[in-house]
């Protein structure tokens, strides 16, 4: 089936992102007030009526500031998306009036200009509509005044969108699989983590992508740990914290495993977070580590494993996920030995259901360590989904209970009767117990046993207790 590209492009605070969540009828991008909200590129595929869409939302472009912040980024990606576009969706707002950016964005879009709809968005009333006489001194050929915070003018939008379409020779086809990355040499690429891993079929095991989240507090160098992997320029990155505020999700083949990897908005405590964009930001990054299976927690070497590095860690062993702890910076630590130890004291005692878990120490801007990273993410990603047998865990019961007899309760000694694995992923094991008032230094006990017998490491691991005999018996 042909697959037509769609971009939607104009300066900062014009409505890109509200059009693009109208588009879909849904919210998947973050939308706001406050100009730049968007930084980095997101797509969605979808149809519309028969046809399949690839609908693209962009970061703000602004013309005549190409050395500010990030601008210069944005305008290099943003040149690879228009030329492999089919459909330009040009954004200006009709409140403010035209703005010398946009006459200087429309000149340099004039060579797309055959495949271009001027979009003239908040006409929120029939009096705005006073509004849309400006816009067409642009000279654009197609133009539609819109309000996409109300729909209005959204239906007419759509049934030109369709026409305009259908009457383009087809260029990118599912057989070919190529795409707006196609100056990148990629044969994967971003989607909606909402609407991917939410939705997404169980897969066979084997052939099942490995849904990877990178995550952390502001400015560790998460985004720049995601463009290492891939080998590319695909997120934004800077020195400033807060540069990304969508989850942008990237599909790639990591050295022969298929992966989703999901770079996050960093993760402040709670009283320091901002209302508006980053609120929703770490709403989503929360909602990002409830649909992973593999989380990398990218820990800053100046102050590893502080309070908000804490939280973050137990959000991330509460929803069952596998944990990596990756030291970033690490070129530029000169105690290493004496890091290394200092940080696994503090294991012990602030992460004590996670055991006696690994540092992977890597440096994202060098590139360094990422084989590392790999390697124990696999492995992650297998004992999460392991399972045992039956008798080998009675076996590894028996022998420990004589070792170690439970303690007494009450007069009698509590009896354990019986081990099963109920689930995997992460596991879960029900022992079967002459009582439930199982001390907890002996649940203890039990689970950090059972990490070390079976080699779980890096994984929550979850243990509960029932009352009756052995069901087999």
């Amino acid at each position: 089936m042909t697959l037509f590209n769609v971009l939607i492009i104009g300066r900062s605070n014009v409505g890109k992102s509200t059009l693009f969540n109208r588009l879909l009828n849904r919210s998947t991008s973050i939308i706001d007030n406050n100009p730049g909200t968007t930084r980095d590129f997101k797509y969605v595929d979808f149809y519309l009526n028969d046809l399949l869409l690839r609908l693209y939302d962009t970061a703000g472009c602004d013309l005549l500031s190409p050395e500010s912040f990030l601008q210069k980024d944005i305008m290099h990606i943003n040149e690879n998306l228009l030329t492999d576009a089919d459909l330009i969706l040009f954004v200006v707002d009709s409140k403010n009036g035209l703005t010398i950016n946009d006459i200087e964005f429309a000149y340099y879009l004039k060579k797309y200009f055959f495949k271009t709809f001027l979009i003239s968005n908040k006409h929120d009333s029939r009096k705005a509509l006073e509004g849309f006489w400006e816009p067409l001194s642009l000279g654009l050929e197609y133009s539609f005044p819109i309000s996409a915070a109300h729909g209005l003018g959204i239906d007419d939008l759509k049934k030109e969108m369709l026409r305009f379409l259908k009457l383009k020779q087809p260029r990118i086809s599912e057989d070919n699989e190529s795409s707006l990355y196609t100056n990148w040499n990629r044969k994967k690429n971003v989607v909606d983590p909402y609407l991917t891993l939410i939705n997404e079929k169980q897969l066979n095991l084997q052939n099942e992508p490995i849904k990877l989240a990178i995550v952390g507090r502001p400015n560790v160098g998460k985004s720049t740990l995601l463009n290492s992997i891939i080998k590319k320029q695909r997120v934004l990155t800077s020195s400033k914290s807060g540069t990304t505020t969508d989850p942008i999700l990237v599909d790639l083949n990591w050295m022969g495993q298929e992966f989703r990897i999901i770079d996050t908005a960093g993760m402040r405590r709670s009283s320091k977070i901002q209302k508006g964009i980053e609120e929703l930001s770490v709403q989503k990054s929360v909602e990002v580590i409830k649909f992973s299976e593999v989380v990398i927690m990218l820990l800053d070497i100046e102050n590893a494993l502080d309070l908000q590095d804490l939280r973050i860690i137990n959000l991330i062993e509460k929803e069952g996920r596998c944990l990596i702890l990756a030291l970033n910076k690490w070129d530029v630590e000169k105690n290493k030995k004496e890091k290394i130890n200092k940080l696994k004291n503090k294991i012990k005692l602030s992460l004590p259901q996670f055991g006696n878990i690994p540092f992977v120490t890597i440096s994202a801007l060098r590139n360094e360590g990422t084989e590392k990273l790999y390697s124990a993410i696999l492995d992650a990603k297998r004992n999460w989904q392991k399972r045992f047998a039956t008798s080998k865990l009675n076996k590894w019961l028996e022998i420990k209970t004589s070792e170690y007899p439970p303690p007494m309760l009450k007069g009698r000694r509590l009896r354990l009767r019986y081990i099963t694995q109920i689930k995997s992923r992460p596991p879960n094991f029900l022992i079967f117990s002459s009582s439930l008032d199982v001390p907890k230094n002996y649940r203890r006990f039990l689970l950090n046993n059972i990490r070390e017998q079976f080699n779980l490491k890096n994984i929550p691991i979850r243990l509960k207790f029932k009352v009756g005999n052995n069901p087999y018996v």
